[in-house]
């Protein structure tokens, strides 16, 4: 490892507070506020489930008009980096920043758009929709905003996409590359991803979300945005910056076996879990706190249990693990990056936000959950954990810089 690689600036973006930062994400989390509700952006007619995550007036929060009409996935990830820059009092040199940026669909709301008046509509084609239509042009037009000529790509590794938008940002710092890294990813709620986790049968059947419960019924669909501001430690010294944290592991394995479900035994996400804190160098009783993937689907949720007591063994029974998912529901690409920043804030506050809406104990996963009520607890070391589609497994870890 050539330099440490530190947090210096969050943003985020979820259903819970609609755009209007950390702090009110915060609070709710550790208020166990449930953001999931009846869906209002399409008709649900037809669907079993009718709840998700969906985010209401964020865009007034985004100073920068000339965003305005711009794809909304392009809006969301625009105001967490406007807020992650702000919070870390970063003074910008365009030439050593750069943007990585994870996604699953990233801009199809605008390509429906652009299809409906192109193809359908008969109408002029709008040509800032075609521009933003594919994954690639949303770093890129952040990049454009702020003038950032460092290193810019995308990523799409399912729900594991802004954890390895991360994982990569460390890298292109720690060679050099890069003194400063935008990183994270955003998702939008829409009717087509929606449409397809209810044609999977994934969708919470009652309109709740109860990840590791005897009951649990499936996950709800959601959106939002996190970035983070990451700078190798002797550059954010050198400009008085305080780090939140050290990401000090992260690993990224896929299991190889299957386009939807995990490895039954967990074995890709073990061995993510064990490349990352292989990276870390520390032993596993040292990590205090896990946020889980923590769905509420039933195989992921049992799979994610023996994932976790493989890789720790003895140890599994004393890290304390919640699944915020069970509050602002699943963010699809974001999700990995709002995780991170929810293990940030636990190390910060020492507090750990609950999984909610658990009644009844599964003997399959018996492992130690806080539940329905937000703990105290010191954290010095967390984890949080990504596994997607396609068998995506991705790690983070970060260390409380003290």
């Amino acid at each position: 490892m050539q330099g440490d690689v530190v947090v210096t600036g969050i943003g985020v973006v979820t259903p819970m507070d609609n755009g209007q930062g950390v702090g009110v994400f915060w609070e709710g989390l550790c208020n166990a506020k449930n953001a999931i509700k009846p869906i209002k952006s399409f008709k649900v007619e037809g669907y079993k489930c009718k709840v998700g995550g969906e985010n209401f007036g964020f865009e007034k929060f985004l100073k920068d008009k000339s965003l305005a009409d711009s794809d909304r996935c392009t809006k969301l990830f625009a105001l967490a980096c406007q807020q992650a820059l702000e919070d870390s009092g970063l003074k910008i040199d365009s030439e050593v920043t750069g943007v990585a940026f994870g996604s699953i669909l990233g801009g199809i709301d605008s390509g429906q758009r652009y299809m409906d008046e192109v193809f359908f509509q008969g109408k002029t084609k709008n040509g800032s929709l075609l521009r933003e239509y594919s994954l690639h042009s949303i770093p890129t037009r952040i990049a454009e905003k702020y003038s950032l000529a460092g290193p810019n790509f995308c990523v799409c590794t399912a729900c594991s996409s802004s954890a390895d938008a991360i994982g990569l940002a460390i890298n292109e710092i720690r060679k050099g590359r890069a003194g400063v890294m935008l990183a994270g990813g955003a998702d939008i709620f829409s009717e087509f991803m929606f449409r397809g986790f209810s044609a999977m049968d994934a969708l919470t059947k009652d309109g709740v979300v109860r990840p590791f419960d005897r009951n649990r019924t499936g996950l709800a669909v959601s959106e939002g945005a996190g970035v983070l501001i990451l700078e190798e430690m002797e550059h954010a010294r050198l400009r008085n910056a305080k780090p939140y944290c050290k990401i000090i592991g992260f690993g990224s394995v896929v299991d190889a076996q299957h386009l939807v479900r995990p490895h039954k035994e967990g074995l890709g996400l073990s061995k993510a879990i064990d490349v990352a804190m292989l990276e870390a160098g520390i032993g596993y009783e040292k990590v205090d706190y896990i946020n889980a993937h923590g769905t509420g689907t039933v195989y992921n949720d049992l799979a994610e249990t023996k994932a976790i007591k493989l890789s720790f063994k003895e140890n599994s029974k004393d890290v304390k693990i919640s699944s915020i998912k069970s509050m602002i529901g699943h963010t699809m690409g974001a999700s990995s990056v709002i995780e991170a920043i929810c293990c940030i804030k636990v190390m910060q506050e020492s507090k750990i936000p609950p999984t909610i809406n658990y009644k009844t104990p599964d003997p399959e996963c018996d492992l130690n959950h806080i539940l329905n009520v937000a703990c105290e607890a010191k954290v010095n070391i967390s984890m949080s954990l990504s596994a997607g589609f396609g068998g995506q497994n991705s790690v983070l870890i970060f260390e409380k810089v003290v």
